[in-house]
């Protein structure tokens, strides 16, 4: 019989490490506001779930022993978590081949990833839930607060802890604890499933899948941030365009919009990118010449695609790396991989820009001498280059999104 630790950490960061803000785990776990709160764990062979808090003391030696001997597997809910606040807030760096992971057992069998959901779908016992109070405490502890502003005073960011909030401290204590006992339940009838340990073919893969996340993307953030700027600025300008022929106080405002357009010949009650897209290819739709080039002005500043820049610039960590953007059998129901913040793995596909005229083909984005002619002049921060040749700036920027991921060079080998 194998031994088994079981483990849940509560973390408190300035940062974010989840949502429309979210840094990334690496950086969130490498910030410098980055703290343990708590540790709720079951050595093995024990019954008992206890906590260790280090604000109490250091770290109990039979914790420590546990977590370095080799022969010890770590039982943890989202490992790569766990995982990662050892190595980089413990300095305790563990293979991932020692984890075992009730999430990714769950979803090998297209359960929810969530703890709380995946406890309701295996029709757990009440008493062994998730604590549902769960959220308001890590709102409590583990989100910073600021002071009230005052006039001529600056808002200070503090944190509650076991000296603010002591019962909700012993509560949130508590509810750490319970995750572990969750957790235990969920991968003792996964286990029951045969899904835990996974298939040795699927833990490889597993293992691959972290060993990629942890090393990262290698990412040309001097590029990201020139090419963000000049997508900022086309935006506007196309949005300034659209405004100036409508005459409107939004373009972008399909409620503004569409009955301008209607009365110009527009035949649909949709401003929806392929029925826009249609109406231009198609010459015999009768529109005026002002409401073909709203639509054009508009259908360029609605282009959503650059603000993955801004994810990049936003998740990349110190050493210009990209890193946890995958999400083994983050598609459950099909086992495929899925993508995360930045979503690496929808990124538009290059095509063709700057048809005239002039030059019927225009310029496809396939071609790398066309690609390395655009990033060119985006790396000279050319706006009005790109602009003059290729028309469309932010159908540039789209098509050259992929390209920000560079290879750093290897040296020649002896």
């Amino acid at each position: 019989m194998i031994k088994i630790l079981k483990i849940d950490f509560e973390t408190r960061s300035e940062v974010e490490l989840s949502g429309q803000k979210s840094v990334g785990l690496h950086n969130y776990l490498t910030h410098s506001s980055t703290k343990i709160l708590m540790l709720a764990y079951k050595l093995p062979g024990s019954r008992k779930v206890e906590l260790w808090e280090p604000h109490l003391g250091p770290m109990p030696a039979d914790l420590l022993l546990a977590l370095l001997d080799p022969d010890v597997f770590i039982e943890a809910y989202n490992s790569g978590f766990e995982r990662g606040v050892l190595e980089h807030l413990l300095g305790i760096t563990i293979p991932t081949s020692r984890f075992l992971d009730p999430q990714v057992g769950a979803r090998y069998l297209s359960l929810p990833a969530d703890l709380e959901t995946v406890c309701y779908a295996l029709d757990l016992p009440e008493g062994l839930y998730k604590d549902k109070r769960g959220g308001e405490l890590i709102d409590l502890f583990c989100v910073p607060k600021k002071t009230r502003k005052k006039k001529g005073e600056e808002q200070q960011i503090y944190f509650n802890d076991w000296k603010s909030n002591p019962n909700e401290w012993a509560e949130f204590g508590e509810y750490c604890k319970q995750d572990v006992i969750a957790e235990e339940e969920v991968y003792r009838r996964i286990e029951m499933l045969e899904a835990l340990p996974l298939p040795p073919f699927e833990q490889k893969l597993w293992i691959f899948d972290q060993t990629v996340n942890d090393r990262g993307l290698p990412v040309d953030v001097d590029f990201v941030q020139k090419m963000l700027k000049i997508a900022v600025r086309a935006k506007q300008e196309s949005l300034d365009a659209a405004n100036a022929i409508t005459g409107l106080e939004n373009s972008n405002s399909t409620t503004q919009l569409l009955p301008w357009v209607r009365e110009r010949g527009y035949p649909y009650n949709t401003l929806n990118k392929n029925f826009v897209d249609a109406v231009l290819k198609d010459t015999e739709v009768n529109i005026t010449p002002e409401c073909r080039a709203a639509l054009k002005a508009r259908r360029e500043s609605a282009s959503t695609s650059y603000t993955k820049l801004s994810a990049i610039l936003r998740q990349v960590s110190n050493d210009r790396r990209l890193r946890y953007q995958f999400i083994f059998m983050g598609s459950s129901r099909c086992g495929r991989w899925a993508g995360n913040a930045v979503q690496p793995h929808n990124l538009a596909r290059p095509g063709v820009v700057g048809k005239t005229n002039e030059n019927p083909d225009g310029y496809n984005f396939e071609d790398m001498e066309v690609v390395n002619d655009a990033r060119a002049m985006i790396y000279r921060e050319d706006y009005d280059a790109l602009k003059a040749k290729y028309k469309e700036v932010l159908l540039v920027v789209k098509f050259l999104i992929r390209t920000v991921f560079v290879a750093p060079e290897v040296p020649d080998a002896v």
